[in-house]
């Protein structure tokens, strides 16, 4: 397993001096069931931030399959009406997306979803190579689309690429038959990329060569994620301009702890009367919505005026969200490789997280912030405390990310691609 260099000073000098040969045309085909949509905006925007960054290289063009599933379109199944609304053809940020539908089917429709999902990519796949002679497949998550593009490229006689980013290497395997399939992809694809150590560790483990696996974080866009001056960002967003604040970003899920977050300030109520929080979020598009426990627990431990609940966000707003807080918190149970930390740190901001997945790997250098021991409420309450009683240096923060930004995360994965179509100027 070959492995990124981690957030310390020589920060990836390699990747970042290093320019990628442009002599012959590469043509990516990616194929991913998490990306955005003009009706949905954020919904996997990591993945079209990373593929943005490929097209931009000299000799690389790129052509994307984001399949969807088919919900009628009727507004009182407000939860899934948006799938409804998404177009079938569009063009963002200058990349060219298809989005075939396909038969979400009720209870089941998870176990199969490749199955559902595989007619409709193949069918779409036929129409592009018609004018795009794709070179290889980047297929996003192991499960559904690492499956259905590793089957793609058996099809085609095509190298698959797969990346592995989270719940896809962490939790879809312990279904038989999900992870039957996932292990199947695994067996059958040339080269494996993990967002963190511990995702390429497990992807090894369920199949992927060690030899053709590599790690490789998520990047950060520095122009759309800058520092604002505090005092300003929180007069916009109407916070208070005394208060020690903590944000967390993310879809209202369990996993994501924003229920460990609220139970550690009111652990810190009394000893620390200006700490508010920020949780940043919405309901999530798949899986149970945790928004009712927050709000049962700030309503127990008597926060109501000191935890903040916007909702859902822009992405383009967030630097103003992250420039208002002093400190990040990511209580994770899982990760990949947070996007949402690395926004936040490139906005200047310090963080605290829990010691799972890519966390420990984004938080190695301490002058970004700590890893927690464990994640636990009195874990979260003594970070929060330690974090808030240290001078943290945002323009130093701020340089240490400006290296992490999506550009050279593209070198490094251009470099996976061309192992796996062995084309080499």
């Amino acid at each position: 397993m070959q492995t990124s260099v981690p957030m310390t000073e020589t920060m990836q000098a390699t990747a970042i001096d290093a320019q990628p040969p442009a002599n012959q045309q590469r043509r990516i085909l990616v194929v991913s069931a998490s990306f955005p949509s003009s009706v949905m905006p954020t919904f996997g925007v990591f993945v079209k931030e990373r593929v943005r960054a490929i097209a931009k290289l000299p000799g690389y063009s790129v052509r994307v399959i984001a399949p969807i599933p088919y919900f009628p379109p009727i507004k009182k199944l407000s939860r899934w009406y948006d799938w409804s609304q998404v177009p079938l053809r569009e063009t963002i940020d200058g990349l060219e997306i298809v989005r075939p539908r396909y038969p979400m089917l009720p209870k089941v429709g998870g176990y199969i979803q490749a199955n559902l999902m595989y007619p409709g990519v193949l069918q779409a796949a036929k129409r592009i190579r018609r004018e795009f002679d794709f070179d290889i497949i980047d297929a996003h998550f192991a499960y559904p689309a690492g499956v259905v593009g590793t089957k793609l490229g058996k099809r085609f006689g095509k190298p698959v690429v797969i990346t592995g980013r989270g719940e896809d290497i962490h939790r879809f395997p312990e279904s038989p038959v999900v992870g039957d399939r996932i292990r199947w992809a695994m067996r059958n694809a040339d080269q494996f990329v993990g967002v963190s150590e511990e995702i390429a560790a497990k992807m090894i483990s369920l199949g992927a060569d060690p030899a053709q696996t590599r790690v490789i974080g998520n990047g950060v866009d520095c122009q759309k994620f800058q520092p604002l001056p505090r005092d300003e960002a929180r007069r916009k967003l109407d916070l208070p301009a005394d208060a020690q604040i903590v944000i967390s970003v993310g879809d209202c899920f369990e996993n994501k702890g924003f229920h460990l977050l609220v139970d550690a300030l009111g652990r810190l109520k009394t000893s620390h009367p200006q700490l508010h929080a920020v949780i940043v979020g919405g309901s999530p598009r798949y899986g149970n919505d945790y928004t009712s426990v927050i709000k049962e627990k700030i309503a127990e431990h008597g926060l109501e005026d000191r935890v903040h609940l916007p909702g859902r966000r822009p992405h383009e707003e967030l630097s103003t969200w992250y420039s208002a807080a002093d400190l990040y918190a990511i209580l994770s149970a899982r990760e990949g490789s947070p996007n949402v930390l690395m926004e936040a740190l490139a906005c200047g901001v310090p963080a605290i997280g829990t010691p799972v997945g890519g966390i420990p790997e984004t938080l190695a250098d301490d002058r970004l912030g700590s890893v927690l021991p464990e994640r636990s409420v009195a874990a979260a309450a003594d970070g929060l405390t330690a974090a808030f009683a240290r001078e943290w240096d945002r323009k130093e923060i701020r340089k240490i990310l400006e290296t992490h930004d999506w550009s050279s995360t593209a070198l490094q994965v251009a470099d996976v691609f061309d192992q796996a179509t062995g084309i080499v100027d």
